[in-house]
């Protein structure tokens, strides 16, 4: 039996200081209005994936066949302090490639190598800093018109920052839970002694 505790120990602590990596891929086409993502785990476990669509109302995430969120513009500040879990993640890669029309015009040459030369400028100063990413941008160019734009980045990160982040957002969870259990109970009571009297 302790031999058992001592694996699972060894086993825990292992995973705890193994790098997990996160992928994101995603593509955008303007002109459809769509953007496809996924994100998963070492490219293996799909987390999350779908299409994105914007509308007058705001974003709407197509996660399933049946399944969609709309995120409001008026939400998007909100949304934004729910993903301070990405604190503990470490960019490790970021490729782009870029598709525009203007193949034949001075106008998509020139938007092209725009594009190419403020990704160089950006990479340059992130490379500087961090010296293992892997940062690539590229441009295509189109005899039709398009726009659009194809992403694949991967973050890497450990596992006790993952249960770190995992423990926090099931704390508030039940925190809130809690809240609103209360607050059923107190509105009960309060129902109770109004027809009471």
């Amino acid at each position: 039996m302790g031999e058992f505790f001592v694996y699972s120990f060894f086993v825990s602590a292992l995973l705890f200081l193994f790098p997990v990596f996160l992928y994101i891929d995603a593509y955008a086409d303007v002109a459809g209005n769509r953007a496809w993502f996924c994100i998963s785990l070492f490219h293996k476990i799909k987390l999350f994936g779908g299409y994105a669509q914007v509308r007058a109302e705001g974003f709407i995430f197509h996660l399933t066949k049946k399944k969609a969120v709309l995120l409001p513009y008026s939400e998007l500040a909100a949304a934004r302090k729910q993903f301070e879990i990405t604190k503990g993640f470490q960019l490790w890669r970021f490729h782009q490639i870029v598709e525009t029309d203007g193949a034949n015009q001075p106008r998509g040459i020139v938007i092209s190598a725009f594009t190419c030369l403020a990704a160089g400028a950006a990479f340059s100063v992130l490379k500087e800093k961090h010296g293992f990413l892997s940062l690539k941008s590229r441009s295509l160019l189109h005899n039709e018109p398009c726009l659009k734009l194809t992403i694949r980045a991967a973050m890497v990160m450990n596992g006790l920052i993952l249960a770190i982040a995992l423990a926090k957002k099931l704390l508030e969870g039940l925190l809130e839970w809690t809240k609103r259990k209360k607050s059923t109970v107190s509105w009960k009571k309060l129902r109770r002694s109004l027809r009471d009297s």
